[in-house]
């Protein structure tokens, strides 16, 4: 659900119509860190993610610059719907991939935080119909890819999200490959694993996934469009999403993403206004306390002393010298991209209605503008 298998190791065209809008002609002052583009500045990062966008094929795109709860940028390209003629607004709602991760690995943390899981104990002491060759895996290596459960998405492809497949179904697919290596040995980014959290996050609060996010996490939060993206639903403002044909060339229409095949893997969509929302509830104590925080930004170290870059549900590194922490989507349909720079307090959040294209690069872009070096 996004690019970072690439990474990981295992130890027709369109017309493009540009509708740019933009929420801040005048830029409230940002950290220090943090440049104050001129308008000229502006308009070379716009006609840089034109360029990207003409280049990929890409029908619609959103960008947002954000800091401490405000949104002090933000600009719309391109079309929401191209059978409808509808542009991209700061409105529109997309679907964000595997930026979903940190959701359930934040709701996960709150059932920590409550003494209802333990990050150490065994899956199998809340999914007991689990294969007996996972016997062992932890909450912990399910958060941090490091369980050797093979990837769903990997075995059956995309395919995977196109049906409205059982629990018992996606374990099954997972099952059809003996493990990836003996949990806790290595690193492998697994879809299951996230899918089983979901899982497990539904079993101990004795609701839907969608229901317990959306009553922990998104209302408290005010995250009013940000919930899971089911097809069948009437959402308001949702983008359409894309791909392109096997020559690459023709643009199509996706087929739709089944929220039951993906749950917390990726299944969710949100909007500018709510990764907005949701960046500054992680700076204070609103939702976590500052330990479970830092557990969850703590990259994982293998027994070999390999450090993989990856914590619960989110990439944490180094980006251009500046501490960050961030993961990419890529759903059927859609890319995403969401990058903190905590030390700055400023976060980069791209949406885009295209699949299989780099959201980073477009991430770039804007980062390249706003940041000093």
């Amino acid at each position: 659900m996004d690019t970072w298998r690439r990474g990981a190791k295992r130890v027709g065209g369109v017309v493009l119509v540009f509708v740019v809008t933009s929420a801040a002609l005048t830029i409230p002052e940002l950290a220090a860190q943090v440049a104050q583009p001129t308008a000229a500045e502006l308009a070379v990062m716009d006609q840089r993610i034109r360029a990207a966008m003409e280049e990929d094929n890409i029908p619609g795109v959103l960008v947002g610059v954000a800091s401490r709860g405000r949104l002090v940028h933000t600009q719309s390209y391109g079309m929401a719907n191209v059978e409808l003629r509808v542009p991209v607004s700061d409105s529109t709602v997309f679907e964000i991939g595997s930026i979903s991760k940190q959701f359930v690995a934040t709701a996960m943390m709150l059932l920590v935080e409550e003494g209802s899981v333990a990050l150490d104990d065994g899956i199998h002491e809340y999914l007991s119909d689990l294969p007996s060759e996972w016997l062992g895996v932890t909450v912990r290596q399910l958060l941090t890819h490091t369980s050797g459960i093979p990837d769903y998405e990997e075995i059956q492809t995309y395919e995977a999200y196109r049906f409205r497949f059982t629990p018992e179904q996606i374990i099954r697919v997972a099952h059809s490959r003996p493990m990836d290596f003996e949990p806790g040995m290595g690193f492998y980014y697994s879809n299951t694993g996230y899918f089983l959290l979901s899982l497990i996050v539904e079993r101990v609060e004795g609701s839907p996934l969608g229901s317990v996010l959306r009553s922990r996490i998104f209302e408290p939060l005010g995250m009013a469009q940000t919930r899971l993206a089911d097809p069948e639903d009437i959402i308001p403002h949702r983008a359409a999403g894309y791909w392109v044909d096997r020559m690459g060339v023709a643009l199509m229409n996706r087929d739709a993403t089944q929220p039951s095949s993906t749950l917390g893997a990726g299944g969710i969509l949100s909007s500018v206004h709510d990764m907005v929302k949701w960046d500054e509830a992680l700076y204070g104590n609103r939702l976590l306390s500052e330990a479970s925080k830092t557990a969850m930004w703590t990259s994982t170290v293998l027994p070999n002393g390999d450090d993989t870059g990856y914590a619960f549900g989110w990439s944490v590194g180094q980006y251009r010298g500046h501490r960050s922490i961030s993961h990419g989507g890529q759903v059927a349909g859609f890319v995403a991209n969401f990058m903190r720079l905590p030390d700055e307090e400023v976060a980069f959040i791209v949406f885009a209605n295209r699949y299989r294209v780099s959201s980073g690069r477009i991430r770039d872009i804007v980062a390249e503008t706003f940041l000093l070096n």
